[in-house]
């Protein structure tokens, strides 16, 4: 099983659509910031597109998603980088989240608030005009002197984190 989550209206071939509001990509009703009405260990797959900067517990999600997602799951997850526009001009964004974010789901020192089980096998920025090149060739060298110092001058768009689940 694939799970769309968060859809809205943005139906994703060979997804299940998930959404806490009626909407026509969704076919299951849920509030994804609970519990989730999947078995455990029954998805492959989980795409998340705008959807996580909305969410108030994302330790739960997290604990949500590795126990319903297969050892070896992928996760994409799209949210605003904290520097776009994007990130603050929606006033239902509860959060704003960089770079480095996903680490945190990573590290054995936080494991006992954040309960771990990923990797991050990658993530990337989104920049568009001739700034973003700037910024994009910044990043390249050194994303945390990026996020620092020129973040805000060469703003980015969107933030693009992919993970695995992980289990022992």
């Amino acid at each position: 099983m694939r799970l769309n989550l968060g859809c809205g209206n943005k139906a994703r071939e060979g997804f299940v659509g998930v959404d806490r509001h009626p909407c026509d990509a969704a076919r299951a009703l849920v509030d994804i910031g609970g519990a989730l009405p999947f078995r455990a260990d029954s998805v492959d797959e989980v795409w998340m597109d705008n959807v996580i900067e909305h969410i108030p517990d994302l330790p739960r999600l997290f604990a949500e998603l590795h126990r319903v997602c297969k050892p070896g799951a992928k996760l994409t997850i799209t949210t605003p980088h904290f520097a776009s526009q994007a990130s603050w001009r929606d006033p239902t964004h509860i959060h704003h989240l960089s770079y480095f974010s996903m680490d945190h789901f990573e590290r054995a020192n936080v494991a006992h608030y954040m309960r771990g089980g990923y990797r991050v096998l990658d993530r990337k920025l989104s920049f568009g005009g001739l700034g973003g090149a700037v910024g994009r060739m910044i990043c390249a060298l050194s994303p945390r002197k990026y996020e620092l110092r020129w973040c805000f001058i060469f703003r980015p768009s969107t933030l693009t984190y992919v993970m695995q689940v992980e289990k022992d």
